[in-house]
């Protein structure tokens, strides 16, 4: 081989590495990666949804239900039997994640804002906002690990198949009819999710618009019956936990609930908090996409029996 042979040699080494080499920005920086990555734990569940979606099965992901976590939704639960746990969400295990090897995690910007530089020196680290996330960011998050697990082209289909699912639900709106509430209820305490959040930005998404806007930086935040009974929600659209006896249950009860409009008209959904709130990623948005198209909501029809607020 001549020296001109081997330098075109070299040459087109050097091209083909540096196509192979990946540039995704994120909430902490830019990450850069040499070529695509393979072992990837994801820390939150819209991740691990969405590397499952992309045909990458996870090494590791936050399965757990230390902190107080419920652990993984019902629909995930089956599709992450193969993956290891590595903690939960609010408590990964430095440890855990170091013996599954690595070479990419996928950090929630909010929740593991100040473990980051741990989980950083661990591995190349992305951080995306999924828990404080609209609608918009996290399909942004599904091109972007797309990208950094060399499956941008899988990735690019998703996002078309969610907007023809997007329209297609769409197409049951009635956008004259009154703005929508929409909260997180625990046994504790019920938290509004405003046009910023991403429930709140996917209900807008789909033309029924979100009386709820943030408090300053606040895209999700507690309100009492009292402050509730204020806002007077034409629609109201709760998300519950199977498990669990919600406060809704008592505040039912109360003359003040009693004379919201919601209740009069016979409006009040109620969803599966662990489907809506804590999944995200494209195959619980499927689900979702489909349950508000069969309750009634989009159309502004009395909820359908699986969805009627149970008092």
């Amino acid at each position: 081989m001549n020296k001109f042979t081997a330098a075109g040699l070299l040459s087109a080494l050097a091209l083909s590495a540096a196509a192979a080499a990946i540039s995704v920005k994120h909430e902490r920086g830019t990450l850069d990666l040499k070529a695509p990555a393979q072992r990837v734990v994801g820390l939150e569940y819209s991740f691990l949804d969405t590397l499952i979606a992309l045909g990458v099965r996870p090494v590791g992901g936050a399965l757990g239900t230390q902190g107080g976590d419920r652990g993984a939704p019902p629909y995930l639960q089956p599709l992450t039997r193969n993956v290891t746990s590595i903690g939960s969400r609010a408590q990964p295990n430095l440890e855990a994640i170091l013996a599954v090897k690595p070479d990419l995690i996928l950090a929630d910007a909010f929740v593991h804002r100040d473990l980051y530089p741990q989980l950083a020196r661990l591995a190349p680290t992305a951080a995306f906002q999924s828990r404080r996330g609209s609608y918009e960011d996290v399909m942004q998050q599904v091109l972007d690990i797309g990208r950094l697990v060399g499956r941008e082209a899988q990735a690019r289909q998703l996002l078309r198949d969610q907007a023809q699912l997007l329209a297609k639900a769409q197409a049951f709106t009635n956008r004259k009819a009154p703005p929508v509430v929409m909260a997180v209820v625990t046994e504790q305490s019920v938290t509004l999710h405003s046009t910023e959040s991403f429930v709140g930005s996917l209900i807008e998404k789909l033309g029924r618009k979100n009386a709820v806007k943030p408090q300053g930086a606040q895209t999700q935040y507690e309100v009492t019956l009292e402050g509730l009974a204020a806002l007077n929600p034409a629609t109201l659209v709760l998300f519950t936990g199977a498990d669990e006896r919600p406060i809704v249950r008592e505040w039912a009860k109360h003359p003040l609930w009693q004379k919201m409009t919601a209740v009069k008209r016979g409006r009040v959904y109620e969803f599966d908090r662990d489907l809506w709130t804590r999944a995200r990623g494209p195959i619980a948005l499927k689900q979702m996409l489909a349950q508000t198209i069969n309750s009634g909501l989009l159309q502004d029809r009395a909820p359908t029996a699986a969805y009627a607020f149970r008092e």
